[in-house]
């Protein structure tokens, strides 16, 4: 830890993830999502044990549902993206948007919260934007937002630049990330190391187990 002006600078990553200074925002594990990203098989088997490293050591973990305003709520740019990328000359022609409690929605096995975890549903692809996640930050004096989830080229890759530009230390977890094409997901990282860490979960639970309280 470096003293600059009254101030302290984390250097090394054991610092950044500190458990008293650290948020694990779960994002969007949910099927729809989830469940179409090429690496899926991957992740469903390292993310678990990590969210579990998190809570030995006392880290908060927070899980986010994106729950999209229907189409009648949503705003005319978000539609007229959405006529392009779907293809059509009408929005009364665009596919329905999920629904709560469908299918789709609902969290991906094995993600289950717990009675003492934070769940936000959301509605834009950066947790600073329609959620409490910053009034949480806040009230936990955290510092450090760890991102687990999906999708990488999408919400993971949006709450990383809104963090780091808002002044957070941003780490990405990149084992326990994942999007639609493996492309998406390497550039997506590859941008994001202009704006935190970069990290291997077994680096990460190796850590969080030095902090554990058991």
């Amino acid at each position: 830890m470096i003293e600059f002006e009254g101030k302290q600078i984390p250097t090394t990553l054991p610092e950044v993830v500190d458990p008293k200074r650290t948020i694990l925002l779960v994002w969007d594990m949910q099927n729809d999502q989830a469940g179409a990203s090429f690496n899926k098989d991957q992740f469903l088997r390292t993310t678990p044990p990590l969210i579990r490293a998190a809570k030995k050591a006392d880290v908060r973990v927070v899980y986010t549902q994106a729950t999209p305003y229907l189409w009648k709520d949503e705003s005319p740019a978000f539609i007229r993206r959405a006529i392009k990328d779907q293809s059509v000359d009408h929005p009364g022609k665009l596919k329905p948007r999920r629904l709560r409690e469908s299918f789709g929605w609902q969290l991906i096995e094995p993600f289950k919260p717990e009675a003492d975890d934070v769940v936000f549903d959301k509605r834009r692809p950066t947790v600073f934007i329609g959620t409490e996640f910053e009034s949480l930050m806040t009230n936990r004096g955290a510092t450090t937002v760890v991102m687990v989830g999906c999708t990488t080229d999408g919400g993971v890759e949006g709450t990383v630049r809104d963090g780091a530009n808002r002044g957070y230390f941003m780490v990405v977890v990149r084992d326990c990330v994942g999007t639609r094409t493996e492309s998406g997901h390497l550039d997506a990282l590859k941008r994001m190391e202009r704006f935190g860490d970069i990290v291997d979960s077994t680096e990460l639970i190796k850590i969080w187990e030095s902090y554990a309280t058991g």
